[in-house]
C-alpha cells in the first residue's frame, strides 16, 4: 500500500489534535502539514507533548492551494463557517477533504442561515458531500472526495435510533433525545464558564429548541424513514 500524505488544518484545537494523534498510529500515513491560527510558529509536540517524537513539525498558517497540492487527504478542523472558504481550493488542487466541523453536513444550503446564522458560500459542493457515518453511508464514503464528519450528538443519536426508525418501531413524530456531553465538546477556546470549578459534578442544559445539531439529526432520520422526522433535542454539558 502506498503512503498517504495527510494534512490537518486547525491542528491546535482538540478535534484537530486528536486527528493528528490518530494519523500517527496509521502505518501508511505521512503527516505533511499541520496548521494553526492562534498557535502559528509553535511546534506541534510542544503544545501536545504526547506527540513528541511523532509530530515535531511547526504549525504553519493556512495555505489551501499549497496544502491541497501536497496532500492526498486534508482534515479540516475549524469552527463551523470557516471550512467552506477553503474546501473548494483544496479539492481543485487534488486533495480529498474530511471536514470535522458542520460546513458540509446539511444538504440544503438554505438551512445554514437558519441553524448556523451564516450563509453557505460553497453550496455547489453540498450535493457531493457524503455524511460520514459508516453505519449509514459506508459505500458512498469509500468513493467520495468530500466527507462531512458527523457531529458528536448526532452520531450518538443516530446510532441508537437508526434500527428503531428503519424497523418502524418508533413514530416519526415525538422522538425525544436527552443528551449529555463532556465539557471538551465546547472546544479548546471555551470561556470561563467551562472551567473545572464551574462544571465539576454539574450538568446544565443549553441550546434549548435551537441547537444546530437538530437539523443534522432530522435530516438523516428523515432519509431513513422516507418521511419527515422531527425530534425534541435537549443537550447538556
Amino acid at each position: 500500500m502506498k503512503t498517504i500524505k495527510a494534512s490537518v488544518i486547525g491542528a491546535s484545537g482538540y478535534g484537530g489534535a486528536e486527528a493528528v494523534r490518530l494519523l500517527t498510529t496509521h502505518p501508511h500515513v505521512e503527516i505533511v502539514h499541520v496548521t494553526a491560527e492562534t498557535q502559528q510558529g509553535q511546534v506541534m509536540s510542544t503544545l501536545y507533548p504526547n506527540l513528541r517524537g511523532f509530530v515535531d513539525q511547526t504549525m504553519i498558517p493556512v495555505d489551501a492551494e499549497r496544502i491541497g497540492r501536497d496532500s492526498d487527504v486534508t482534515f479540516v478542523s475549524l469552527p463551523s463557517g470557516k471550512a467552506m472558504h477553503l474546501v473548494p481550493a483544496l479539492l481543485e488542487q487534488g486533495s480529498k477533504v474530511i471536514d470535522i466541523a458542520a460546513d458540509f453536513r446539511l444538504h440544503d444550503a438554505d438551512l445554514y442561515p437558519v441553524w448556523y446564522k451564516f450563509p453557505h458560500v460553497a453550496p455547489n459542493y453540498l450535493s457531493e458531500a457524503v455524511y460520514g457515518l459508516p453505519e449509514l453511508h459506508r459505500e458512498a464514503i469509500g468513493t467520495t472526495r468530500l466527507l462531512a464528519n458527523p457531529g458528536c450528538y448526532p452520531a450518538a443519536s443516530l446510532l441508537a435510533l437508526t434500527p428503531l426508525v428503519q424497523s418502524g418501531v418508533v413514530q416519526a413524530e415525538g422522538i425525544v433525545i436527552d443528551a449529555k456531553s463532556g465539557v471538551s465538546g465546547a472546544g479548546r477556546g471555551g470561556g470561563g464558564g467551562f472551567g473545572f470549578s464551574e462544571v465539576n459534578e454539574n450538568v446544565q442544559a443549553y441550546g434549548l429548541t435551537r441547537h444546530n445539531h437538530i437539523a443534522e439529526i432530522e435530516q438523516e432520520l428523515s432519509l431513513l424513514a422516507q418521511e419527515p422526522v422531527k425530534v425534541v433535542f435537549t443537550p447538556h454539558l
